[in-house]
């Protein structure tokens, strides 16, 4: 049967809106987890918020160099705001998608500007760590591990991938190229767990001491105990038990399988954290207690 062009053309709109309506529930259902770093030097203490269009969000206040507990949000664009001493200091608009994000606050043309860096999920067997470059005024110095160099070359605002490092204790440094002098005084250490990823994020410079902040990004394992132990021990269907030497990572991975991609664990892990954030207490899903029940997402 021939269509005439004017129906061919309805068609085709009526075919592009069904479609949209389709896959709108999995856009407004997509989330992703933030956290933000205070990268800029001389600023003092921000208060943080976010605004995904149904409300702000508090992050909490952080000084130079601290992070804001992990926060889920829906994954598009939102606003975001700091406001320190009563007073508003900067504003503005970025976008994520699904997943985890390091955002770390820096200054670029003398104004705040968001450095949105992904997390990637642990490897087992090894730990994982990037380095985010977070100080201005060092210009783009080799990055050394243990005294070797690790990139000989990083710019202001950039991160380098994920490497595979020995679990263990190990020193980051870094200094200018075709200089002796470490940049980052000794101290700069990190002690990093198997199947774990990290972001050191180098930040200081403008009456700012030089450090490196090290931020586990995903699969932590458990760090404290529950102070009273839990009711029961039982699970029963749909709840998990969390036991010592869990994280949520794991506990995604276990529920999608472990053939599943690091994205589709990432996609299990923030639906878990959305639906428990209030049970598991702390804040953080890098944080969570051994006999603490988790309701399982469906």
């Amino acid at each position: 049967m021939r269509i005439s062009r004017p129906y061919s053309g309805i068609l085709a709109f009526l075919v592009l809106g069904f479609s949209i309506w389709l896959l709108w529930p999995s856009l407004a259902l997509a989330r992703a987890l933030i956290r933000f770093v205070h990268g800029v030097p001389g600023v003092g203490r921000a208060t943080v918020d976010v605004d995904t269009g149904s409300g702000e969000q508090n992050l909490g206040t952080i000084g130079f160099a601290q992070s804001t507990r992990w926060r889920g949000i829906r994954s598009g664009s939102f606003k975001w705001t700091l406001v320190g001493a009563g007073k508003l200091l900067a504003s503005g608009t970025a976008g994520v998608g699904s997943g985890a994000y390091d955002i770390v606050i820096l200054e670029k043309a003398m104004k705040p500007w968001l450095g949105i860096y992904r997390a990637h999920g642990g490897k087992p067997g090894t730990s994982l760590i990037r380095v985010i470059h977070g100080a201005p005024e060092l210009g783009s110095p080799e990055l050394t591990i243990d005294g070797k160099q690790a990139v000989k070359s990083l710019s202001y605002t950039k991160a380098t991938p994920y490497v595979s490092i020995n679990p263990g204790a190990h020193s980051l440094g870094a200094m200018r190229p075709g200089d002796t002098t470490p940049l980052v005084p000794a101290g700069a250490h990190v002690k990093l767990s198997p199947d774990v990823s990290y972001s050191a994020i180098v930040l200081g410079t403008r009456g700012e001491e030089l450090r490196v902040v090290a931020l586990t990004d995903r699969g932590a394992p458990l760090t404290r105990s529950q102070p009273k132990p839990a009711a029961s021990s039982r699970s029963s269907p749909g709840i998990i038990d969390v036991k010592r030497g869990d994280s949520l990572w794991s506990i995604a991975r276990g529920l999608v399988g472990p053939a599943a991609s690091n994205e589709a664990v990432e996609h299990k892990l923030v639906a878990i954290w959305d639906l428990n954030a209030k049970r598991i207490g702390t804040g953080d899903p890098n944080l969570i207690f051994a006999g603490t029940r988790l309701r399982v997402p469906s």
